[in-house]
């Protein structure tokens, strides 16, 4: 049971983070973006204030790039710290959440149709992770 909740652990952060990556890599989500693929590949003119197209908006982009970077980069920490790889499972939790918090932001900025399930899951990973109902120690 321990091992089966880890893999559970580390799909859910393995999904996070592959929702977060769709944001550097928007070529897959097409016109209007998809279930598995939130944003469109038109990505750059969808905002919650508007289109980047120009004006001081748009020193926004490499910010939406780090903040989609540094989540993709936690989830996969986190990945790693869920089996003790390379990362002390005490990092477990700060991982989830900063991760939680860059995507979530993204997510928001951006908004779509299909940002539900992104953020149903990522509702569900905070939640796990601020409660400490289950960690890696303590599994």
């Amino acid at each position: 049971m321990l091992v089966l909740e880890r893999l559970i652990a580390a799909a859910a952060l393995f999904v996070a983070a592959h929702f977060a990556m769709g944001f550097l890599n928007p070529s897959a989500g097409g016109s209007g973006g998809a279930l598995i693929f939130p944003f469109a590949s038109n990505a750059g003119s969808r905002w919650a204030f508007g289109a980047l197209e120009g004006g001081p908006f748009v020193l926004l982009i490499p910010l939406m790039i780090g903040l989609a970077g540094i989540a993709v980069l936690a989830f996969f920490l986190g990945v790693l710290a869920t089996f003790g790889l390379a990362v002390p499972t005490n990092l477990w939790r700060p991982l989830v959440l900063i991760g939680v918090a860059c995507s979530v932001t993204l997510l928001v900025l951006h908004p779509s149709v299909w940002v539900l399930l992104p953020l149903a899951l990522n509702a569900g990973l905070a939640w796990v992770a601020w409660t400490s109902a289950w960690t890696p120690s303590a599994a």
